[in-house]
């Protein structure tokens, strides 16, 4: 149980301490439409941790989560599981929402990136 408390405690110092500073107002999302029929998804990728946005059909998109949980890697269902969550939270992001330098988000059908004002 310490070890839990300590890791909780070392996660959340570094979420407090890593948040925005002021000088993420100096951002704009740079947004880039999506070609006719495409929107912008968040992906699971096929190797390695994490997830890639794209432009992309809701059908590739399925093909991608189906491929992924089917395979049976735990790496690649918990990619399936942050690109879903990544979809949800991009819901709410519109092009004057604020950024962190670097941030790639869906903005409506299109893809942002937080770029420097």
């Amino acid at each position: 149980m310490g070890r839990f408390l300590v890791a909780l405690a070392l996660v959340l110092g570094f979420a407090v301490l890593s948040s925005p500073s002021a000088h993420a107002s100096a951002t704009r999302w740079d947004v880039v439409p999506c070609g006719a029929g495409t929107k912008a998804l968040w992906l699971p990728r096929v190797t390695g941790f994490g997830t890639d946005i794209s432009c992309t059909t809701e059908e590739a998109r399925s093909a991608a989560v189906k491929a992924a949980v089917d395979s049976g890697s735990p790496t690649r269902v918990m990619n399936v599981a942050i690109a879903f969550g990544q979809q949800l939270a991009d819901k709410s992001l519109t092009a004057s929402s604020p950024c962190v330098l670097g941030a790639k988000g869906a903005v409506g059908e299109a893809i942002g990136t937080c770029v420097s004002a």
